[in-house]
């Protein structure tokens, strides 16, 4: 057990890396899971910095829920937009990325559901959604990030997503 303690410990000592704001030809790549309101997510995404502070990217996610005794599965891509904006704030470390942005996308929506005449619950199309979030980084390469969110498809939800990120 102490040896776990230390490990997470040199992991959290390590982070001194100056790395968080998005600058031109930056890239980082994130997976992790997530849930909001129609169920659990899994995720993977890309992130591209194309201006200082500000980054375009892309999101793959799956999920599924059961809804009053139907099976509903979602495949969602969306291209995002974000503005990192941790450097403006006093206090922040260097290793600590804030961000909040847009993203734009589709939803593909799927049942179980056998009835003929029924209207789902959930309806694919357009998705609309809104983020804010952060990272932290153990080294210059490697960290974790955790990301709130509200989003418009047939439904509005909010909902929170954590994963790991790689940064290239």
């Amino acid at each position: 057990m102490r040896k776990i303690i230390l490990f997470f410990g040199l992991l959290l000592t390590a982070g001194v890396a100056s790395a968080q704001s998005f600058k031109p030809g930056d890239v980082q790549i994130n997976g992790g899971v997530g849930i909001s309101g129609p169920g659990v997510m899994v995720y993977a995404a890309a992130d591209f910095g194309v201006a200082d502070k500000i980054s375009v990217g892309g999101e793959l996610f799956y999920r599924g829920r059961t809804y009053s005794n139907v099976r509903y599965t979602s495949v969602g891509f969306l291209a995002n937009g974000n503005y990192h904006f941790g450097e403006h704030i006093k206090g922040i470390p260097s290793n600590v990325d804030l961000y909040g942005g847009l993203s734009l996308g589709y939803y593909s929506w799927s049942n179980d559901s056998d009835y003929r005449d029924w209207t789902p619950y959930y309806d694919s199309g357009f998705a609309l959604r809104l983020q804010s979030g952060g990272r932290y980084f153990f080294n210059k390469n490697f960290g974790v990030n955790a990301e709130l969110f509200v989003e418009h498809n047939s439904f509005a939800a909010a909902g929170f997503k954590v994963g790991v990120t790689y940064r290239f």
